[in-house]
């Protein structure tokens, strides 16, 4: 039989002994205070809409004692991680927070973290899997991992797409802010649907809304016939646009939301292994 009867035995008084240390051994090591106090503030400006905080209001955010609150804020300041406004006695972050995430940012590679998900993509979807990253006025691929399927398609790494060409135009501009969504929509030529001729706005303008409450945006064969994507887009440090995930294949019209929402699964995780908060 392929199921098996589990017989748990009673430890003996030896054995019990050495679970004992060995779970003292595996457990967890205790925090330090002041270091923990420390992370809890900076922390806390990372998520302090206005900036800037006052010790009373830092102290009484984290439960913290006035005495020991200003006795780490006075030390963080002393190796540039806070800033004091002397004047109005107001504390904010400082310079040295900025120097980490440069280089936390420089050692960010996008192509390495999404590669073990595209090919997860691939697998799972049959489909050609694809991340690019924005430039200026383009989409450039970056890395690709084929399904499997006889149907190749012919999309090589260092191809460059028009910024709003199909799906993966629809998922970028979805998710910009506003006034950068508006400026890319009053340019000459969008190729949301292939030719700029073939341009509907009012179609563009439910498909976007639909992209953002569904978190991908699809491409029925209006860049090329018969030929199919599903696109979400990836984000970065500050929730900021910086690229996009995309299938692309022959799957039929019924395939189309579950093929969407594996795209835009493996791009929130590629997200968020490059430092954005979703």
């Amino acid at each position: 039989s392929i199921y098996r009867t589990l017989i748990q035995k009673m430890p003996t008084s030896k054995e019990k002994t050495g679970a004992t240390r060995q779970s003292r051994d595996h457990a967890p090591s205790p925090l330090v205070p002041a270091v923990e106090h420390a992370a809890r503030i900076l922390l806390y400006f990372s998520k302090n809409n206005r900036g800037q905080a006052n010790l009373t209001e830092i102290c009484q955010a984290l439960g913290i004692y006035k005495s020991r609150g200003h006795a780490i804020l006075k030390t963080l300041a002393a190796y540039g991680f806070i800033e004091r406004n002397d004047a109005t006695k107001h504390y904010s972050l400082g310079p040295a927070v900025l120097t980490l995430s440069r280089s936390l940012l420089q050692h960010l590679d996008l192509r390495a973290i999404a590669l073990p998900h595209l090919e997860t993509l691939a697998r799972e979807t049959g489909c050609t899997a694809l991340v690019g990253i924005v430039s200026e006025e383009h989409f450039i691929v970056i890395a690709k991992r084929d399904g499997g399927t006889p149907l190749g398609i012919t999309i090589e790494v260092g191809h460059q797409f028009p910024l709003t060409a199909g799906a993966h135009g629809k998922a970028l501009v979805a998710f910009l802010p506003e006034g950068e969504r508006a400026k890319i929509l009053k340019r000459k030529s969008l190729y949301f649907y292939g030719n700029p001729e073939n341009y509907q706005k009012s179609r563009l303008t439910k498909e976007l809304g639909t992209c953002r409450s569904q978190g991908y945006a699809l491409d029925m064969g209006d860049l090329q016939p018969g030929i199919h994507a599903a696109a979400a887009p990836v984000f970065t440090v500050g929730d900021r646009v910086t690229g996009a995930v995309i299938a692309v294949g022959t799957f039929p019209k019924k395939a189309a939301p579950l093929i969407g929402a594996k795209v835009r699964d493996a791009a929130q995780t590629i997200s968020r292994a490059m430092g954005a908060e979703l």
